[in-house]
């Protein structure tokens, strides 16, 4: 499908945007979608979220499009703020995109494409910055032929075609939550051009399209480098009863393996877009995050569990997730918010998992590798 998007035209309806968007870079951005009101019209609008659509010839052949609204709140077109969806990391209200039912084009075949998006100019001061787009997701009622597609795109506002596109296809995504990334490293040649994250649909003949997403963060990638170092492998204290791992994680847990943690975006206090990752958890179980001023026996760790325990003195807890069906899960939180830090300090991160079932020292619980993080302003 590529190529089809590349290929269109948009309409110059969309040259009043340019000027509506008001923002004056590509910024950062979350939403967890707790903090609107979910009886409010414009709850989704108000957070920047336009709508519009291209409509296509059942063969696929371009025929029109309206762009840019301000996001509906309910109602049968784009999308809507959503309660009872969310798993235990994804609170009580998502978000729910589907298809343009206000558009009687479904009723003769015509292919509709709803697209719900937030849109920033790009400036010179983003020229070079890799950035990730990063969401939890489920499938809602969304049946076949609809497709659907999580997206950035880089909008020519000379030609109004698109310079780039990274997409991920959401057409087939599970019942059950897990969570999806984009990134893209923005061109110079991209400059005055628009930045768009967000959803699309495809659908025809009123077939049904939702999809619910929750915890939306945009931020810098650091061309995947990570700004954390890692320690406490276990490769100096050795793990309590020979469950030593390969992975660079902590000590084996039932997996076989270690949790492995990692941290992404910045560790700039004012950008407040570190996040925190564990992988290789055991499945749908909680795990802690955790901070801590030290890193406990010179970095190497003391037996603690089925683990070593990494970071110690005056322990902040962070947050509580639970593990995605892959062992997976991330921080939703402002982490030096949260740890009270400033500029300047060195903090040690850790994650705390239970391990009920098949633990193999029998503790129950296990703890990742550490991460150390020194954070700037």
């Amino acid at each position: 499908m590529r190529s089809l998007y590349t290929r269109f035209l948009l309409s110059t309806a969309l040259t009043c945007v340019v000027t509506s968007t008001g923002w004056a870079q590509v910024n950062d951005y979350s939403q967890d979608f707790e903090s609107m009101n979910a009886a409010s019209a414009t709850a989704l609008s108000d957070d920047g979220w336009l709508v519009g659509a291209n409509v296509f010839s059942p063969g696929g052949g371009y025929l029109y499009n309206y762009f840019a609204f301000p996001a509906p709140n309910g109602g049968p077109g784009f999308c809507a703020v959503a309660t009872g969806e969310g798993g235990l990391d994804q609170g009580a209200q998502q978000m729910v995109v589907y298809n343009d039912y206000n558009n009687g084009d479904h009723g003769i075949g015509n292919l509709i494409e709803a697209n719900i998006f937030r849109e920033q100019v790009i400036t010179a001061a983003d020229v070079g910055r890799a950035v990730i787009f990063s969401f939890d997701a489920k499938l809602g009622d969304l049946q076949p032929p609809t497709t659907a597609t999580a997206f950035i795109k880089i909008i020519n506002t000379t030609t109004w075609y698109l310079d780039a596109f990274e997409y991920i296809d959401m057409t087939n995504v599970s019942s059950t939550w897990n969570s999806y990334t984009a990134s893209i490293t923005i061109d110079n040649s991209w400059v005055g051009n628009l930045f768009q994250i967000g959803f699309m649909n495809t659908a025809t003949n009123y077939t049904p399209s939702g999809l619910v997403y929750d915890n939306l963060s945009l931020g810098d990638d650091n061309g995947g480098v990570s700004p954390g170092v890692a320690f406490c492998t276990g490769t100096s204290t050795p793990c309590p009863c020979g469950n030593s791992s390969t992975n660079g994680g902590g000590c084996a847990n039932g997996t076989g393996n270690g949790n492995v943690l990692s941290a992404s975006g910045s560790a700039s206090v004012s950008a407040a877009d570190l996040e925190l990752s564990s992988a290789n958890a055991i499945p749908s179980q909680p795990g802690l995050y955790f901070q801590g001023n030290n890193a406990i026996n010179g970095g190497n760790g003391n037996v603690f569990g089925d683990g070593l325990r990494c970071a110690g003195g005056a322990v902040i807890r962070l947050q509580v997730r639970f593990s995605n069906g892959t062992g997976g899960s991330a921080t939703s939180i402002d982490i030096g918010a949260k740890g009270g830090v400033t500029a300047g300090d060195v903090k040690r991160y850790q994650h705390w998992a239970r391990d009920p079932n098949s633990s193999p020292c029998g503790s129950q619980f296990n703890l990742s590798n550490g991460i150390e993080i020194t954070w700037a302003p």
